[in-house]
């Protein structure tokens, strides 16, 4: 076995593995895995304490999701998104989030692009616009949005939560990897929100003091998304070394078949990809757990450790690419056939590893 996940256990996992199928072939999530997650209540992991969520420190939070992932990546990428949008409620005005975020269905779905307008009227603002890519869109309630504020002053733009019911969704999610995510594109035409459904990501929250609102948010962005490529590529390594064991495969001189896991040249890409992946994951988590208790001494973090947390990002995923991609080839036919565990898994991982945070050339 590759990984350690600190003793996380999820007692529903079987669930989990014999819905997944069942989720891709719906392009949603179904009504057990949405069961198990109201249960959980893990979409409130990120929501504040004082109004009833578990405020999970981000180390603990990012092994869990990466656990997650590890067993099926769009159940988890619909926990994580919808969890890391619902960490809004810690941004906005307390009295409003408790409304919001008092049941434990509430999930936000959303973008976070500029592709919208906002113009003050009232005491609201009147939101137009379109966006793309909203995971999860299939069960929230409410949606998020950046938009440009047409009435500043100044180049600005802001963030919105807009009910559900005021969103047009676009079913433009066909696509071959993490289908059950629902990552649907949405407008909104000439909606209007109150003033309290705004919020600014762009600093530390002034309404909840505590570290997870004051973790520099690109940062707990990235990896946040790390997680899903990188549990998504553990599953795979397993599925692989489970197929490598029962694969048999003839040797040379007459002597008799044997598995593919005894081949010495299978067994050294094995090592070489698998201890270069581990190694760039465990420094990722070391740094995330300096950021983490840089934040909560309530410290300055610096540039250079910024840096090298970006850097180990970069690092962790490259090293996951490379586990996929030497291993592919070893799977033989059974990889080609969708409804096998292991396309799905490698369809997933290479749909999830394509955001744009976690892109080589493009980590913005």
């Amino acid at each position: 076995m590759i990984h350690i996940f600190n003793g996380i256990d999820i007692p529903e996992k079987e669930i989990l593995y014999k819905e997944a199928l069942v989720a891709e072939k719906l392009g949603k999530l179904t009504s057990k895995q949405l069961a198990i997650i109201y249960q959980n209540k893990w979409f409130h992991l990120l929501v504040p304490n004082s109004i009833g969520g578990a405020e999970m420190p981000l180390p603990e939070f990012a092994a869990l999701m990466e656990k997650l992932a590890a067993i099926d990546g769009s159940f988890a990428w619909n926990v994580n998104l919808g969890a890391g949008a619902n960490m809004f409620a810690g941004f906005m005005e307390q009295h409003i989030a408790s409304e919001v975020f008092e049941s434990e269905r509430t999930c936000v779905a959303g973008s976070g692009a500029v592709t919208g307008t906002a113009e003050i009227k009232g005491e609201g603002y009147i939101i137009n616009g379109y966006w793309k890519y909203a995971s999860g869109s299939a069960h929230a309630n409410y949606f998020s949005l950046n938009a440009q504020l047409v009435d500043s002053e100044i180049d600005e733009n802001a963030s919105f939560l807009v009910p559900a019911k005021e969103i047009k969704i676009i079913d433009t999610w066909k696509v071959f990897g993490m289908k059950a995510t629902s990552s649907c594109d949405f407008s909104i035409n000439n909606v209007w929100v109150p003033k309290g459904y705004r919020f600014n990501l762009q600093k530390p929250s002034s309404m909840v003091q505590s570290p997870l609102y004051r973790f520099p948010f690109m940062l707990l962005a990235e990896i946040n998304m790390l997680m899903m490529a990188s549990g998504l590529a553990i599953h795979f390594y397993e599925l692989v070394e489970e197929y490598a064991k029962e694969k048999m495969i003839g040797k040379k001189d007459g002597k008799e078949d044997s598995p593919l896991s005894d081949s010495p040249e299978f067994k050294k890409i094995f090592k070489r990809v698998s201890s270069g992946f581990l190694k760039n994951r465990e420094n990722t988590f070391v740094l995330l757990d300096k950021l983490w208790q840089e934040v909560s001494l309530e410290r300055q973090i610096s540039l250079d450790l910024s840096v090298q947390f970006s850097e180990s990002i970069k690092d962790t995923m490259g090293s996951a690419r490379e586990l996929v991609d030497a291993l592919y080839p070893y799977i033989g036919m059974k990889i080609v056939f969708t409804e096998t565990e292991v396309s799905r898994v490698y369809r997933d991982f290479k749909v999830a590893s394509q955001h744009a945070l976690l892109s080589p050339g493009l980590h913005i």
